[in-house]
């Protein structure tokens, strides 16, 4: 046995369920047993107590000063100090914002000792504390350092985390006595006041129950480990205590006896079952399953099911994404722990008393030591494994430089897949049955981090031992190879921190039985080998940032964001560098598929587009198939999507393919049998072939995309769980660059969106911003103020695509109105908005559960879950919220059903009606009372709560129904036949007699003896009485057993029935979600128009016509997501006039000017305004009031940007060159319809080349595209050239100098007035700009010094090149020699 050294806890199985302090022992040792393995099991000791004290025992700080022989010197002080705001990170957990405070109960902050820990409060809701190792504690430096941005170490998704590092940020504003404040004064948890009660009781302890109940236990399990872990078996078992038999006679106690032992134990002590994170020593989530209780358990340790729904209730009480779990309080004088026959775990950190510490075998010992992990055995030097000695390292077949794909392909091969493995043969005949299975599934998912179920745990071993160790905070098992694990009902939160992390997970379930197995064994036409000797395993899914759907297995639907997996397909064309793109995306947790086909320009701007409306987390494309451009782009935009290449043909299908195999497989399959291709589908067919194979050519490349998508659902499970959705809808770019030209002159009728390409999304911070990494700053972030997960995710598609149709914008500014107008009403929509669930996401789990072919098919349906009552209950309870939340959404379109004949807006009026009235013609709002009545009384909704089993109510299940009403005619039947046995036997007394198979056996008194007919059949017999059945009973029970089984049957499948039932509704369930998510985006819109900072006005759209002229007039305009100047003061107003005569300019020349040109000083905000304009625009299309005191305009159909400078190092693109790209796309694309915003453009380059330029933009933007554009620069020159040009007004932004001096511009002081006003701004102030950041000021100096030497040489030729021009040759030689006289 590996002994465990002196000074360190015992980190065993029997440490994950209890709260055991470390165990300190002094030099000394009192040799009776009481010392190093005397401790392993000795009682609790309170270092609160003063008991102790009391006894002449040295306290654990009195201790302090000891130190053991092998351990280290222990740190009594901390650099952390009391109140520091730090980030903190509980093992499982990821780092969380803290503030260090002092622990309610023992006044301190900081415990020393070799492990030196750290108390802290989490920011969370509700907050909760910890015990945290001080290794692990970092400095929080804010949310705007680098750290928390996106790359950093803390960087995160997780809206809890995100949330509780904002209020870590005002924490830091504070001082520290006003920290103090934010503490909140957490009880102790009932472990730690059960440690102070319990510190003078005696433990009432029998060490022979403990060694009985682990010794049987240890029976449950067949271990399934490797040889390492057998040869410390064998030690162990060599190396056994003086106890040793003590403990055999324990053994041999009877049943009786124990269970009399059992009883005492309970009554003498309160025993609870301990969560390991209120552990002050070992507050992690640490991985000791115990080996003997997955399987096989005997009469005295079986649960009865109600202990384990408490235990499972507790679990889901608690936060699974919060840092702590804080333990429910225990209930005195409980009667159901007295009655419990689940596993009981022994509190072990009571007060420390010689007279009552149990002498516990060495054979325990030993067994609890096989789960010890590498922290209790590692030196005293270290708490960690050697990771370098792991024997898969040493592999030959898994050295780097020999790791094969499955197909023998080295990594230098451009073939080789890195899904795949290759494992010799040999090798894998080697290994334990269970090992073995990990192997080969390892093979084919070489690149995926597999959970392999083992009784109750998912267990990881070698590499992925490694990742999550690494990654999740696990803690290595014991035994020479790497092996971590966690439990069961732990999933969710250990897969998603990986799948968080960019790694695939691989969910490994066992489907057999110990018995199904042994079955399996007998029925095999040959002997079974060892191999064959184990329970069946097989992948139930694979999981990855892109495939994640809301399961039963998750907590939670998670955010409410998309996450898209999309497939590309591409071929490139030789006509100007242009490409064609096939693309299927879904969001697996809704299920519909988007797919479409497009051709794209060089600066690949239609897919820019499609990436910023619906980024994906993850993409899959034809390996060695797609240009290095695309790949540049995706790897430049998406740096933190997992990329895919996939084996063209193979894994990424030809479109051939795809056509048949979804012809042939059963995920469109009808009642009738007959496959039905979603309409979507069927207009790609080629109207050439009769057998729908082939695809039509504008398609073949999305048919393509689709057969990768279909193949990565198949490799990670998914397919029949949504394409059996037959949601399907076609992409097309929004823009509609096909037309001849694009310099077009007419509004184009068909277009319904306005175009926000991905350079404007990102230019203007529509939806992320760029800077932060972050949604702060963005449009998304002020405006989207929805209720529902499925509101937002709605608000997110009208932000990206605006309208373009004036009279679709005024019906939705009529329904803010109506909104504004009925505050009371929305106020308690709102009210009833907050508590509807996902609902979009739910109807996707219920199709999912009440799938027939997956639940026939699919390894789910054939897993053993050990929690899975607790599944079964969250299934119901997922489904009893959707059909709540459906009766709610009801309630809400009632809300409005006063006020629809007062509504003006078409588009509200049809959401709030309810289509059944018939009041409302066109109304969107299904009908669905009839539905959810039948669903409230299809079964009893409390007790299928409460025991995880649902039994319809009759009429719910005609085939369950029927087999009851067959119970009960046959039941009377045999009633009958035994009422008319009695006559004929003149005996009153029978009646019949049996149980389950020997039922219904007429039981014949002696004194009847005389009278039995010929007709009957002996069965057995008793003293007295003999016992008859006759044919015709043969055949009524033959009858009733079939319809018993016929009603298990359905009892059996009756969820999935029930599920399905409601899925068949789906139709009216969308529309309804549909209403909702309009209802939640109009009055999230109605909120801000109505409640939104300074002045708000309703935006004005005139309609086109022949003469009507583009324009746009903006008064006292504010940018919407900036509220403050940089200085703090209010934001400065400010009027935009495009296209349309401006009332305080005199000068009517300008009138109708399509161009400004915006100069002025560096940081006058310039920028800001263009920004400015821009969002006001879109929210103006989009259907919402616009800060500003009016806004009137004619629609933009699409916003161009050129804005901020920088380059693509990762696509190879300079700055400039991206200004041109960028600048090339405008000049292309732009009509007269479009919006221009360039800012400076020209600065990446010499000052001649960019203002030439610059000068020819402006000329083709002002004479031939004609369009709305605001073009701001610093060249003057450039001014000067257009301040005669009516097609081009002139602008800056004011600011005001103090102490002008030409000679020293450094003494000047400028004061930014933030004001756009007519004319051009003299001068960009750019001395102003480098004193301001600091630049030494002898370096001003020198530049001063240097921009007059320039000016005065630029001057100088200026004025040589126009007396050249205008003096001729004889007088310019006059005048040479007059200057060379002089």
């Amino acid at each position: 046995m590996s002994k465990t050294p002196k000074g360190k806890q015992s980190n065993t199985l029997f440490a994950y369920f209890t709260k055991t302090p470390k165990q300190e022992k002094s030099s000394s040792g009192d040799g009776n047993g009481h010392g190093l393995n005397g401790d392993v099991l000795s009682p609790r000791r309170s270092p609160n107590s003063d008991k102790s004290k009391k006894s002449g025992k040295e306290t654990p700080e009195d201790k302090s000063h000891i130190v053991s022989k092998n351990s280290t010197i222990k740190k009594d002080k901390s650099a952390i100090s009391l109140w520091d705001v730090v980030w903190a990170k509980l093992e499982g957990f990821p780092w969380w914002p803290s503030l260090v405070c002092n622990h309610p109960t023992q006044k301190t902050h900081f415990k020393g000792g070799k492990v030196p820990q750290v108390h802290v409060q989490f920011f969370d809701d509700p907050p909760s504390r910890a015990w945290i190792k001080e290794k692990n504690i970092k400095p929080f430096l804010g949310t705007s350092d680098t750290s928390f941005q996106k790359g950093g170490q803390f960087y995160t998704l997780n809206n809890k985390i995100q949330n509780g590092a904002k209020e870590a940020d005002k924490a830091l504003l504070l001082e520290a006595d006003e920290r103090l404040k934010l503490v909140v004064e957490l009880q102790p948890s009932s472990e730690e006041e059960d440690e102070e009660e319990e510190v003078e009781d005696k433990m009432d302890f029998d060490p022979d129950i403990f060694d009985d109940e682990m010794s049987d236990g240890e029976k449950k399990v067949v271990k399934e480990n490797s040889h390492a872990e057998d040869k410390d078996k064998e030690n162990s078992a060599k190396k056994q205590s003086p106890d040793k038999e003590s403990t055999d006679n324990s053994e041999t106690l009877t049943k009786s006896k124990r269970k009399a032992a059992k009883e005492a134990a309970i009554k003498n002590k309160r025993r609870k079952i301990v969560n390991s994170l209120s552990s002050d020593e070992d507050e992690e989530d640490e991985f000791k399953p115990v080996g003997s209780s997955d399987e096989e358990e005997d009469d005295d340790d079986v649960s009865t099911g109600e202990e384990e729904a408490e235990e499972s209730s507790m679990e889901e009480a608690s936060d699974p994404e919060s840092p702590v779990k804080v333990s429910r309080k225990r209930k005195n004088n409980s009667t159901k722990a007295t009655k419990s026959k689940a596993r009981k775990v022994l509190d072990l950190s009571a007060a420390t008393d010689k007279k009552t510490s149990p002498t516990i075998s060495e054979n325990t010992k030993s067994k609890l030591s096989m789960f010890s992990s590498a922290e209790a055995s590692a030196g005293d030097d270290s708490s960690q494994r050697d990771v370098s000695n792991f024997p898969h390292l040493h592999l030959d077949f898994m050295q780097p430089d020999k790791i094969k794909d499955a197909d023998k392909k080295l990594k230098s091969d451009p073939e080789y897949n890195p899904k795949t493995l290759y494992v010799p043969e040999s090798f894998l005949n080697k290994q334990t049955p269970a090992m073995r299975q990990w192997w080969e599934l390892k093979t084919h998912h070489f690149d995926t981090v597999i959970f392999f179920k083992v009784g109750k745990f998912y267990e990881l071993y070698h590499m992925d031992a490694v990742t999550g160790v690494n990654e999740l905070g696990l803690i290595y098992m014991k035994g020479e190879w790497a092996h971590s694990g966690f439990p069961e009902i732990a999933y969710n939160r250990y897969a998603d921190a990986l799948i968080q992390k960019g790694y695939k997970v691989a969910r490994v379930e066992q489907t057999e039985t110990p018995e199904m197995m042994s079955e399996r064994c007998k029925t095999m036409g040959r002997a079974a080998s060892k191999f064959d000797k184990v329970v069946k395993r097989e992948i139930c899914q694979v999981s990855t940032q892109g495939t994640k759907t809301y399961n039963y297995l998750d907590g939670d639907t998670g955010d409410a964001t998309s996450k898209y997996i999309l497939a590309v397909c591409e071929k490139t064309e030789n006509k100007e560098g242009t490409s064609s793109y096939g693309v299927c995306f879904i969001d697996t947790f809704i299920g519909t598929f988007h797919l479409g086909q497009f051709t794209d320009d060089r600066h690949l701007s239609r897919m820019r587009t499609l990436l910023a409306h619906y980024t994906p987390t993850q993409v899959l494309y034809e390996r060695g198939r797609i240009s290095a451009q695309t790949l540049q782009l995706f790897n430049a935009n998406l740096t933190s999507a997992l990329k895919e290449p996939l084996s063209p043909g193979k894994e990424f299908w030809e479109s051939s393919k795809t056509l048949k195999t979804l012809a042939e497989e059963d995920y469109f399959q009808v009642d009738g049998g007959d496959v039905i291709l979603p309409d979507v589908i069927k207009n790609m067919v080629s109207e050439n072939d009769a057998l729908g194979l082939t695809a039509s050519e504008s398609s073949d490349l999305a048919l393509r995309s689709l057969g990768a998508i279909i193949w990565y659902l198949q490799y990670c499970l998914l397919d029949q769980e949504l394409l059996s959705m037959r949601k399907f809808e076609e992409y097309k770019p929004k823009d509609n660059c096909d037309a001849p030209t694009n310099k077009r002159s007419s509004f184009d009728p068909k277009l319904r969106h306005m175009v926000l390409d991905g350079v404007t999304m990102a230019n203007l911070d529509v939806v992320w911003n760029s800077t932060t990494q972050s949604l702060q700053g963005t449009l998304l972030e002020r405006l989207n103020t929805c209720c529902t997960a499925f509101g937002k995710r709605l608000f997110h598609q009208w932000l990206c695509a605006p309208l373009c149709q004036p009279s679709a914008i005024c019906d939705r500014l009529d329904a803010v109105d109506d909104l504004i107008q009925l505050p009371g009403v929305v106020e308690e929509c709102v009210t009833l908005m907050k508590k509807l669930p996902d609902l979009e996401r739910l109807l996707s789990r219920i199709h999912s559960l009440g799938s027939a072919g997956k639940s026939k098919n699919h390894p789910d349906g054939r897993a053993i879950f050990y929690e899975e009552v607790t599944y079964s209950k969250r299934k119901i309870e997922d489904f009893l919220t959707t059909i709540e939340g459906f009766r709610l959404g009801t309630k809400i379109v009632e809300k409005f059903s006063p006020s629809i004949a007062t509504l003006k807006s078409k588009l509200l009026t049809k959401t709030v009606s309810v289509s059944s009235t018939g009041s409302q013609s066109g109304a969107h709002f299904p009908d669905i009372t009839d539905d959810l009545n039948f669903f409230d009384t299809a079964f009893d909704h409390k007790k299928a709560k409460k025991d995880g089993v649902i039994v319809p109510s009759k009429g719910v299940d005609a085939d369950y129904d029927q087999a009851l009403d067959d119970i009960k005619s046959i039941e009377k039947e045999l009633g009958d036949f035994l009422e008319a046995q009695k006559k004929v036997l003149n005996c009153r007394s029978l009646a019949y007699w049996g149980t389950a198979k020997n039922r219904f056996q007429i039981e014949v008194p002696e004194s009847a003896w005389k009278n039995i007919p010929n007709s009957y059949e002996l069965i057995s017999s008793k003293k007295g009485a003999k016992r008859f059945r006759t044919s015709q009973i043969n055949d009524l029970f033959r009858q009733l057993m079939d319809a018993e089984e016929r009603k298990d049957a359905c009892l059996k499948d009756i969820m999935r029935r029930i599920f399905h039932s409601f899925d068949e509704r789906h139709k009216k369930w969308i529309a309804v979600v549909e209403c909702l998510s309009v209802l939640d985006v109009l009055i999230a819109l109605s909120n801000y128009s109505r409640a939104g900072e300074g002045d708000m006005c309703r935006p004005e759209f005139v309609l086109l016509d022949e003469d009507t002229k583009p324009m746009l007039e903006i008064r006292d305009g504010r940018h919407p997501c900036v509220s403050r100047t940089f200085e703090g003061g209010d934001f400065i107003p400010n009027d935009t006039v495009i296209g349309a005569k401006d009332e305080t300019d005199e000068d009517s020349d300008y009138s109708e000017s399509q161009v400004v040109l915006v100069t002025g000083p560096n940081m006058g905000g310039k920028s800001t305004l263009m920004r400015q304009v821009g969002l006001i625009i879109i929210m103006a299309q989009m259907g919402c009031y616009v800060p500003a005191s009016k806004c009137r305009l004619t629609p933009v159909d699409r916003i161009f940007t050129r804005l901020g400078a920088s380059d693509r190092i990762m696509a190879g693109e300079s700055t400039f060159y991206v200004e041109l790209s960028e600048t090339s796309a405008i000049l292309r694309q732009a009509t007269q319809h479009s919006l221009v915003l360039m800012d400076e453009l020209g600065r990446g380059t010499a000052t001649y080349d960019g203002t030439a330029i610059a000068s020819a933009v402006v000329k083709e933007l002002s004479e031939v595209i004609k369009c709305r554009s605001l073009f701001s620069t610093h060249y003057h020159s450039l001014v000067e050239h257009f301040k005669h040009d009516s097609n081009v007004r002139l602008g800056h932004m004011a600011c005001m100098v103090e102490n002008e001096n030409d000679e020293d511009p450094s003494q000047e002081t400028i004061t930014f007035l933030y004001k756009f006003v007519r004319g051009a701004c003299p001068k960009s102030y750019g001395f102003n700009a480098a004193r301001l950041a600091s630049i030494p000021e002898e370096v001003i100096k020198c530049a001063i010094q240097k921009s007059k030497k320039f000016e005065s040489s630029v001057e100088s030729n200026k004025m040589f090149r126009t007396v050249w021009k205008t003096t001729s040759s004889s007088d310019l030689l006059t005048l040479m020699k007059t200057v060379s006289l002089n």
